[in-house]
């Protein structure tokens, strides 16, 4: 599936976490909670757009059936469905839950992946996206207990 067929096919189901607005030296966060279908044997795309390096992404997956959950940068979905290099690659029976810090920055891609399955999936997913301090350049500093997450 060409980038221009995905935007077309998954419109309803596009998601953008614009986080490059945030200001650099505070710990700040963006947060998306999205529902969505997939049908069988289809996929379905939620961009993450302009995330910076080493971005912290919290994802969470609640599922009617399983179902394959990919998060890839912008390069390697113009790969997909072929091979591609994830950040992140597990399945999800009902639920899913998982961190990841990006690598580099750029649009990240939540690949919804129904393509082996006879029935479509109803789908539930949490996106956080938070960047955190870097006083001496190193990776962002963790929350100090102040982090806010939606349950769903």
């Amino acid at each position: 599936m060409t980038m221009r067929a995905l935007h077309a096919w998954a419109i309803a189901s596009l998601v953008v976490l614009a986080t490059s607005a945030l200001p650099q030296n505070t710990a700040q966060a963006a947060q998306a909670l999205l529902s969505a279908e997939v049908p069988a044997a289809k996929w379905k795309a939620v961009r993450l757009k302009n995330l910076p390096k080493d971005t912290a992404i919290s994802i969470r997956v609640e599922t009617t059936g399983p179902i394959d959950v990919i998060l890839v940068h912008r390069d390697e979905l113009s790969r997909f469905p072929a091979a591609v290099n994830p950040e992140f690659q597990g399945s999800a029976d009902r639920k899913l839950s998982f961190s990841v810090a990006v690598a580099r920055s750029g649009d990240y891609f939540v690949i919804l992946d129904n393509r082996q399955h006879a029935q479509a999936r109803q789908v539930r997913i949490l996106i956080r996206a938070e960047r955190g301090k870097k006083p001496d350049g190193g990776p962002p500093s963790g929350n100090g207990g102040n982090k806010k997450e939606t349950e769903i």
